[in-house]
């Protein structure tokens, strides 16, 4: 049997060994067929806790290991414990501690290449699973010969064999191995495509796994190719910030909807290294948007908000807690000059007016430094105005309008907000402030 070699002879490897048909067979053709094709052979075996078998197929796969001279690691991860704990998916978690687990092993024996034992009928049966239950357009359909995950090179060098194959040399070799019953339960829509629909495929067409699979590379190469295009298009209409980035909306507004889907979820991975919007919140964004005349804003996850300016669109990334969002001054801390941080903020308090923004008097401490509370007015002249209304008419952007510091006196009073205009005048004051970083 021929599997695709993707390392080279002076290489330690890893092999992901369960105790299945599927790795039994890889392991069986490393430690023989394909013995001299790396320097040393390691065995990681996952033990999920699952299952009353686990432990029997833990301990068959680790004397097996020890009666072929293989070092071997094992991992128990007591699943139905930490699942109830999770508020993720149990495939989710499981692909999630198991790859944790191999960083450990492979930490231990510098090693940055795990094989798995992934073949033909897996990859088709992903690619069906994807289009079946539409995670097809974000995502590439097929399983990739080599993966990068937590630093680990994931190597599959058994996709062009389709399973049948593979049982058929368990068969011929006398290969001993364990089967997941829990693989046959079709209650799964997984275990339902392999055990219902993949059989079926060679009734159809002799080459319908492989049309199936170049269907799937096509895809891959065909949405690499308008993912690009997009990036090309948006890149002289976008401004990027620290947590933020923009477009420009009428530039937005020019766009066909999937083109406005694929520019904001572009915005999101490429920009702010955010994978995990779904779908559903972005197009329900998109459609809320089109029908908003002024500002609004919406979250498109707990910490991601995409937010329609006066000019823009903008994607934040909030930070979920600030620890310095309330300061107070008082004047025997001040000689001179003073600098205090406030959220991403430094502000300075001095005696001099280099440059300040506001001013105020010694009866004003002990000072307050805050964000915006909701009901805060702000006195102009003779006129009393709401802060919200303020941040309105100045065209202030959402995402800013909750970080500026708004600088109150001893009695409650606003004195005025940092960051929105400079409120001096001639008037001489013995305290000025200004904000220096920010």
């Amino acid at each position: 049997m021929k599997i695709k070699i993707m390392w080279n002879k002076n290489e330690t490897i890893a092999l992901a060994l369960s105790g299945g048909v599927d790795s039994i067979v890889l392991f069986h053709l490393l430690i023989n067929e394909y013995k001299d094709s790396y320097k040393k052979l390691v065995v990681f075996h996952i033990n999920h806790g699952l299952r009353e078998e686990s432990n029997i197929e833990e301990a068959f796969v680790e004397n097996l290991c020890l009666e072929k001279g293989i070092k071997f690691y094992k991992e128990k991860l007591y699943m139905t414990e930490l699942e109830k704990s999770s508020h993720i998916s149990e495939e989710m978690l499981a692909r999630d501690l198991r790859y944790n687990a191999f960083s450990k092993f492979a930490e231990k024996e510098n090693i940055n290449r795990v094989l798995t034992a992934h073949h033909k009928n897996d990859n088709v049966e992903n690619i069906l699973l994807r289009l079946f239950t539409g995670r097809s357009r974000d995502y590439n359909l097929d399983i990739a010969e080599q993966s990068l995950i937590n630093n680990l090179l994931i190597t599959r060098p058994m996709l062009d064999i389709k399973k049948i194959d593979i049982e058929l040399y368990a068969k011929d070799n006398n290969l001993k191995y364990y089967e997941d019953i829990s693989n046959f339960n079709t209650d799964y829509t997984r275990n339902y495509i392999r055990h219902n629909i993949i059989p079926l495929l060679d009734n159809v067409n002799n080459n319908s796994f492989d049309n199936i699979i170049n269907f799937a590379n096509y895809y891959k190469n065909l949405n690499s190719v308008i993912k690009e295009n997009i990036k090309s298009l948006i890149s002289e209409n976008i401004v990027i910030e620290k947590n933020k980035v923009s477009i420009h909306y009428k530039y937005f507004e020019s766009l066909e909807l999937v083109e406005k889907y694929l520019a904001i979820n572009l915005m999101l991975n490429d920009y702010l290294e955010v994978f995990d919007v779904s779908k559903k919140a972005i197009f329900s964004s998109i459609n809320n948007l089109t029908e908003v005349l002024g500002t609004k804003s919406y979250d498109l996850k707990e910490n991601i908000k995409i937010i329609k300016e006066y000019q823009s669109l903008a994607i934040c990334k909030i930070e979920k807690r600030w620890y310095n969002d309330k300061i107070e001054i008082i004047e025997e801390d001040i000689e001179g000059s003073k600098i205090y941080n406030f959220l991403e903020n430094q502000i300075q308090v001095s005696t001099q007016n280099d440059d300040a923004e506001l001013g105020f008097d010694s009866t004003d401490f002990p000072l307050l430094i805050t964000t915006r509370q909701k009901g805060d007015t702000i006195k102009r002249g003779k006129i009393t105005k709401k802060l919200s209304r303020l941040f309105i008419d100045e065209k202030i952007p959402r995402d800013i309008r909750d970080k500026l510091p708004v600088v109150r006196s001893s009695r409650g009073h606003i004195i005025g907000i940092l960051g929105l205009e400079k409120n001096i005048g001639n008037k001489k004051n013995q305290y000025y402030i200004k904000i220096v970083k920010g």
